[in-house]
């Protein structure tokens, strides 16, 4: 299973500076789920900056991360050596090994937080295949996503003056390497992909061929097995990209940009 080729990322400490930014976004889980919660699994953890803010705050649960980046794990584990309750993983048999085992697997949370994406835009037909069944079949008693996402309905004509003021305020290299990649910022599902993406530049060889968007927000859905009850769900323009497009390009996101999924397995 693979979520992401660590030798594409150019620069690490912005890579992860800026993952780094939204955790607060990213922990809107831990109010929801229930009290019997004994592990919280990250899958695609990078430095583990979500599992170093939150083993502090609840001792009780372990924390295990999971990402195939060796560099990746070997610079969560410095960061959260402080922690006893966290472990961490970059061999996926090593951690279904560790699950299988665990005194802690009855009561196991699967975090999702900004993955999905990278195992469309880096795994195979067979990897996807691979990653959809360990989420619905390894038993975790709740999957939370937190994932960028816009519905079906987002595939429209963008506004003509949106797309003017973006090409008359950006590279157009830049805009042409996007658009080989994605297609044209006319059509108004490519300009949020665009906008979503146009200010990572010391990753941009990296960035702007990774696809934010493969699936939308129903497709996320139709994913999850119906062993599963969704009991939780927010779709949502994320508050700093709305201030920066708006700041950037005076343009009013239109449409929901990001998706927050709660699912419970439900009980026999």
């Amino acid at each position: 299973m693979t979520t992401i080729n660590e030798n594409a990322i150019t620069n690490i400490d912005t890579y992860n500076s800026a993952m780094a930014r939204s955790l607060i976004d990213k922990i809107f889980f831990m109010d929801k789920i229930g009290d019997e919660i004994t592990a919280i699994v990250d899958y695609g953890c990078a430095d583990g900056p979500l599992i170093n803010f939150l083993a502090g705050l609840f001792p009780d649960i372990v924390f295990a991360g999971y990402d195939i980046s060796v560099e990746m794990i070997e610079a969560a584990k410095q960061k959260c050596s402080r922690h006893e309750n966290v472990v961490f993983f970059h061999n996926m048999e090593d951690f279904i090994e560790w699950r299988d085992t665990s005194k802690f697997a009855a009561h196991m949370v699967l975090n999702l937080s900004s993955v999905i994406h990278e195992v469309y835009s880096y795994s195979g037909y067979e990897g996807i295949g691979d990653f959809w069944d360990f989420v619905n079949n390894s038993g975790f008693e709740y999957i939370t996503i937190r994932e960028m996402a816009v519905d079906r309905a987002a595939r429209r004509p963008a506004w003509k003056e949106d797309v003017l003021k973006v090409r008359s305020r950006m590279s157009g290299e830049m805009i042409e390497d996007f658009e080989r990649n994605h297609g044209s910022i006319g059509d108004n599902y490519n300009l949020i992909h665009f906008l979503m993406k146009y200010r990572y530049t010391a990753n941009w060889e990296r960035e702007v061929k990774e696809n934010y968007l493969p699936l939308p927000t129903e497709g996320i859905a139709a994913n999850i097995d119906k062993e599963y009850e969704l009991i939780y769900y927010d779709h949502y323009v994320l508050p700093f990209l709305a201030r920066t497009v708006k700041k950037d390009f005076d343009i009013v996101l239109k449409d929901y940009t990001h998706v927050k999924f709660i699912y419970k397995l439900r009980k026999e």
